[in-house]
Order: C-alpha cells, then sequence, then structure tokens
C-alpha cells in the first residue's frame, strides 16, 4: 500500500471516530483506539484510553463532531501523523450544558501488524 492509500485509509479511519463519538458507539472508538492511547483535551485533561472511553460514555454526549478540509495525513512507514481543524459540539450528561468548541489536533496513528489505531491525540483551541 502506498503512502496516498495510507493516508486515504487514515482519513475513513478518522471519519468512522467522529462518526462513532456521535453515535455514542464505544465498541467501535474501542477498536479504532490503541490500547496506549494518549489522549489530550483541549483543556489539558489527559486520559488513557479506558479513562477516555468512560469520559465518552458516561460524560459527553457529541452532538457534532466535524473535520474540516484542512485535515493532512503524513505518513511514515507504521507511524502516520495526521493534523486538521476540528469542530464540536457537546453536551455535558450531568448538567445538559452545550458548548461548540474549534480545535486543532495531532493525531498519531499506528500500524500494529495490518491494523491502524489511534495512539495519541492533543487538541488546542482555536
Amino acid at each position: 500500500m502506498n503512502d496516498q492509500a495510507i493516508a486515504n485509509a487514515i482519513i475513513e479511519l478518522e471519519n468512522a471516530r467522529c462518526r462513532a463519538l456521535v453515535d455514542g458507539d464505544i465498541g467501535t472508538l474501542e477498536t479504532l483506539v490503541d490500547d496506549q492511547l494518549v489522549h489530550i483535551h483541549a483543556t489539558g485533561q489527559v486520559d488513557d484510553k479506558p479513562a477516555y472511553l468512560r469520559l465518552v460514555e458516561t460524560a459527553i454526549r457529541f452532538l457534532r463532531v466535524e473535520r474540516q478540509q484542512d485535515f493532512h495525513v503524513q505518513v511514515h512507514s507504521d507511524i502516520a501523523v495526521a493534523t486538521g481543524r476540528l469542530v464540536q459540539s457537546i453536551e455535558f450528561r450531568a448538567t445538559a450544558e452545550r458548548r461548540e468548541m474549534d480545535v486543532i489536533t495531532t493525531q498519531v496513528w499506528l500500524r500494529r501488524g495490518n491494523t491502524w489505531r489511534q495512539i495519541s491525540f492533543q487538541a488546542t483551541n482555536l
């Protein structure tokens, strides 16, 4: 598989991750993120995989998660680095408070065997 095909596959995986967030599909998220995930939120909160999945399942409802046109993937052998703008609408389950988010993200996707999984995510508020 050439670099462009891998980049396209990563874009599809990211689109699936965004859909899974909106659908609350924890099973799909679990398969898309690596067991060694480090997820850094725009607030600075750092979650491992269990904490991230628990947050999505119990604390935050994603109403909208949309990648913008500037999403770009660089492939380096078994690692792909994806950057770009992400716009989200979320609702905190405990309070029903809604928040609009506009962030720039960096993601690292790692290939183990034939499977790509997100191993790192960091968001910065715009």
